[in-house]
């Protein structure tokens, strides 16, 4: 840098800089977010149901099936979810 020019801001934006697809540099994109979301819900509806089922078997009562199966399901499909949003996640900083 010469004296006379003027310092640039490194957090600027430059023409050759490459952008995020959908949002701030940085930003998870509005697929990853939903899938974030996703996983996240689908966690917490099978961690409420584990937490109905081992309440109901501590008061020694009748487990009810449907805490059972969304226990079964949304557990392994909140951990799917998980998963491929690491490999996304490594995917995209290997290719930057």
């Amino acid at each position: 840098m010469i004296p006379d020019e003027s310092a640039t801001n490194p957090t600027s934006r430059n023409a050759g800089d490459t952008a995020v697809p959908d949002g701030a540099p940085g930003g998870p994109s509005r697929g990853r977010f939903l899938v974030m979301v996703l996983a996240v819900a689908f966690a917490g509806v099978g961690l409420v149901s584990l937490a109905a089922i081992l309440a109901t078997a501590f008061l020694q009562g009748i487990v009810w099936p449907g805490f059972v199966l969304a226990s079964y399901f949304c557990l392994p499909i909140a951990f799917l979810l998980m998963v491929s949003l690491l490999i996304g996640s490594v995917l995209s900083r290997r290719n930057s």
